[in-house]
C-alpha cells in the first residue's frame, strides 16, 4: 500500500477466534477483550505462528488472552482489516477469523488481568468493536452457530450492515 508522502509498510497477517458462549439463561453470546494499548474492545487475536496451524493458533489465542477452552474450527469465517499502530507508523493488519465454542475459561492465563473481558449479546458485541468488517464477521459466527445447532439465524438480515 503506498500513501503520497508516506513510505510503503509491511502488511501484518494474523489470526483471531470469535468466542461464542451461552449464558445462563441459554443466550449465545461473544466474547471479546479489550487491547492492551487502546482499551478498544475486539476478539482475541495475534501473529500467525510458524509451527502453528492457523486455526490452532487462533485458538492459542483466545487462551492467552482470555483463558478460552473449548473447540475451535479448522475452516475460517473470514477475514477483516485494521490498522495497527507501531512505533513509528501504521500498519494494515489483516486477521484470520475462526469460530471458538468456547467450553469453559481457566482460572490462570497467561494475560489474566491485561485485558478486561466480557460477554456481549450479539448485536452489542457488533456496536462494541469498532471494524465493521470483525462486527460482519460477528454476525456471520451467529448465523454459524445456529446453522449448527439446528436453531434459527439470531440476525435480522435487514439490520445487517
Amino acid at each position: 500500500m503506498i500513501v503520497e508522502g508516506m513510505m510503503p509498510v509491511k502488511d501484518i497477517q494474523q489470526v483471531g477466534a470469535i468466542p461464542l458462549i451461552r449464558d445462563h439463561e441459554g443466550q449465545l453470546c461473544i466474547v471479546l477483550v479489550t487491547t492492551r494499548g487502546s482499551g478498544r474492545w475486539t476478539i482475541p487475536k495475534g501473529n500467525i505462528m510458524a509451527k502453528l496451524e492457523d486455526h490452532k493458533a487462533a485458538e492459542r489465542e483466545a487462551r492467552e488472552e482470555a483463558g478460552l477452552v473449548g473447540k475451535i474450527t479448522k475452516k475460517p469465517l473470514g477475514t477483516y482489516q485494521f490498522w495497527k499502530r507501531q512505533d513509528a507508523h501504521w500498519s494494515l493488519a489483516e486477521v484470520t477469523v475462526f469460530v471458538l465454542d468456547v467450553e469453559g475459561q481457566l482460572d490462570q492465563f497467561k494475560e489474566k488481568g491485561q485485558r478486561d473481558i466480557k460477554a456481549f449479546q450479539p448485536e452489542d458485541a457488533v456496536d462494541a468493536v469498532y471494524e465493521a468488517g470483525l462486527g460482519a464477521l460477528i454476525r456471520q459466527a451467529v448465523d454459524f452457530a445456529a446453522v449448527e445447532t439446528g436453531a434459527p439465524p439470531q440476525t435480522d438480515p435487514a439490520t445487517q450492515a
